[in-house]
């Protein structure tokens, strides 16, 4: 499934069902690979019938709640999400999906983006908090998940990015990029493999260096992440930044300038 080839994965799950039609991986899986489809109905039949099989089934539920979501059931997305606190108030996961993280791909809604290891239904939870003016409550959801499990780096990054889009106030015409930053860092301490933050800590560092020094440290900030990659995608994302950064650098240097910023 992972390389798009869904209908061998089809079958592959349909045989594992006719072994077992109450296992509820295949049931999970073959609702994730019907959502990549855009088959929201047979992906919701999949996960109702884990649900009604397994009623604690955490997974299933915000499964579910990303169904309800892409059909734009908003009530049906926070029934599953109030289901799942209520069977498990303590997990981070449900406070992350309420804030809206998880993973796959990106869209262009947020100056700064939510990195593409967000997947696009949970994007919808995100839209739905900003679409709403709620920042404040989607950043309260991603501290939850903090405080639920402090070694996942996935809400430190979000909540960054929560701060970063979220309208400046008390005067000032620029996002708290401070917090911003100390949150990036905190994910990478928990979890230094975790290649996001270092891809959104290196742009909120670049966008705000004041001299070629400072730009020179997002380089060597790339260099630890790559370090760190796990995959071949990971690697190809932090080389083209590094070689985005770099070349701004050596444009710097080209045309006498001392930092980054147009005068």
């Amino acid at each position: 499934m992972d390389g798009a080839n869904h209908a061998d994965a089809e079958k592959l799950f349909a045989q594992a069902l006719k072994l077992n039609s109450t296992a509820p991986d295949a049931l999970l899986h073959r609702a994730n690979l019907r959502m990549l489809q855009q088959r929201a109905a047979e992906a919701e039949s999949d996960l109702e019938t884990c649900i009604r099989l397994y009623p604690k089934n955490l997974l299933a539920r915000l499964r579910l709640a990303t169904v309800f979501m892409a059909k734009e059931d908003i009530s049906g997305a926070n029934r599953m999400l109030d289901q799942a606190a209520e069977y498990d108030p303590d997990s981070s996961e449900v406070h992350c999906y309420r804030g809206g993280e998880n993973n796959d791909t990106t869209i262009a809604f947020f100056p700064y983006r939510f990195h593409h290891t967000l997947s696009h239904n949970l994007l919808l939870f995100i839209e739905l908090h900003f679409a709403r003016g709620e920042f404040d409550e989607a950043k309260a959801e991603f501290e939850k998940a903090m405080k639920c499990d402090p070694s996942n780096p996935t809400p430190y990054v979000n909540s960054a990015l929560a701060v970063i889009n979220t309208p400046p106030s008390g005067g000032s015409m620029v996002p708290d990029f401070a917090e911003a930053i100390t949150l990036l860092e905190k994910a990478i301490s928990v979890d230094p493999m975790f290649h996001s933050a270092y891809v959104q800590l290196g742009q909120m560092k670049l966008s705000i260096a004041t001299d070629l020094t400072k730009a020179r440290e997002v380089v060597e900030l790339y260099d630890k992440g790559l370090e760190y990659c796990r995959t071949p995608d990971e690697v190809k994302d932090i080389c083209s930044m590094r070689i985005l950064t770099m070349a701004q650098i050596d444009a710097a240097h080209a045309l006498n300038m001392e930092s980054l910023q147009m005068q």
